[in-house]
């Protein structure tokens, strides 16, 4: 196929000319050359390569590859495909190289047919599971594996959020990436409350599961003195300790310089209501994260000493709560912190997404000073 072969900086204007002109061809795309220039490709209406209006911008010949197939069912059979048309999976959750697929009973015997046409389509995928629901005590999902590239169907695999490394594992533990903006909102509040202090911070996240907040924390030099963090289910604080040890081993001081060893460093895998029952975590955190959307405004209570006194600090977490019940969540927490002798510096409560028709998933920050 004929192209214009124009200098990069030049592409939109000549693009622009050739659309207006009907000289632009939809068969390709532009291709990038190896000099430093950009292939247009134009159509037989085009004029010849020594017409003026090219301003003696050569014309190439490219070999135009045929465009493959653009989604997983232009992998399967068209009549398959057609006669189950609305039972076919719509949408999928891939974590690092494993892609997770709810399949319904009438085409679940072509799981594997499905499975093999997505390991096509997507190049990246080694796993494909379907998703049989939650369960357990941990409400982890229940996956049953589909087809693997290479045979290993092993679901521990490897995730990038915000330029640092996970290790997660979704038949195991419970993540979202849907809440990596949240992430990068925490390490926002973690910043300012560094600069409001002085001194870098310690973090207590009880419901850490395998870390995603503290990779935020820990890739920030400068941003941390030390950590409590922790988790209920054993699967999750393994990867925890395996992600926590994997960031701290990489982290930069501020400057350039060496950065010094955490202090405190503690991993726990214990129930959170239960870490103020020890005197010696009272009074020990800047910031702190309560992530347990179902029951994290019952826990406040509970959790409140950890924080330190008579100093601003905050907390920071996030609730499932029924939406014409804000204002009385709202006041709960405010109660919660007065309770515990504390004086509300600066409160928010905002709502981050829908959970469900009547149910909002909502983020609170409260920046607080708990007297002695």
């Amino acid at each position: 196929m004929r192209h214009l072969s124009v200098p990069s900086a030049q592409t939109q204007l000549w693009l622009d000319i050739c659309r207006t002109q009907n000289w632009s061809s939809n068969e390709a795309g532009v291709t990038r050359l190896a000099d430093g220039r950009n292939a247009i490709p134009i159509n037989e209406l085009a004029p010849k390569e020594s017409d003026k209006i090219w301003e003696n911008n050569p014309h190439l010949e490219i070999e135009i590859q045929a465009k493959g197939p653009t989604h997983w069912l232009d992998h399967i059979d068209e009549e398959l495909a057609e006669t189950y048309r609305e039972e076919w999976p719509r949408a999928y959750e891939i974590q690092g190289d494993v892609l997770i697929v709810k399949i319904e009973e009438t085409v679940w015997d072509y799981g594997e047919l499905i499975a093999d046409a997505m390991l096509t389509q997507l190049p990246n995928i080694r796993l494909v599971c379907a998703d049989l629901g939650v369960k357990g005590e941990f409400r982890v999902r229940e996956l049953h594996p589909l087809a693997s590239r290479d045979g290993n169907v092993e679901t521990r695999t490897r995730i990038r959020e915000n330029g640092y490394l996970l290790w997660v594992d979704p038949s195991k533990v419970y993540f979202s990436g849907r809440l990596s903006n949240e992430r990068s909102e925490t390490l926002a509040t973690a910043k300012n409350l560094r600069a409001n202090l002085g001194h870098p911070l310690v973090v207590c996240d009880p419901y850490a599961g395998v870390g995603p907040s503290m990779g935020a924390l820990l890739n920030e030099p400068g941003l941390l003195q030390g950590y409590f963090v922790g988790d209920l289910n054993p699967d999750a604080v393994e990867l925890l300790t395996l992600n926590i040890d994997y960031l701290a081993s990489r982290r930069k001081g501020e400057q350039g310089m060496p950065a010094a060893a955490f202090k405190p460093a503690e991993i726990h895998c214990r129930n959170a209501l239960d870490w103020a029952d020890d005197s010696e975590n009272h009074n020990q955190t800047d910031l702190l994260l309560v992530n347990l959307p179902h029951h994290s405004i019952e826990h406040i209570e509970a959790l409140l000493p950890l924080l330190k006194r008579n100093q601003t600090s905050v907390l920071r977490g996030w609730a499932i709560i029924e939406r014409l019940e804000s204002d009385e969540n709202e006041e709960a927490i405010r109660r919660a912190i007065s309770s515990a002798n504390g004086t509300i510096e600066k409160f928010s409560f905002k709502e981050i997404k829908g959970f469900s028709t009547t149910k909002s998933f909502m983020c609170f920050e409260a920046w607080l000073n708990l007297s002695a």
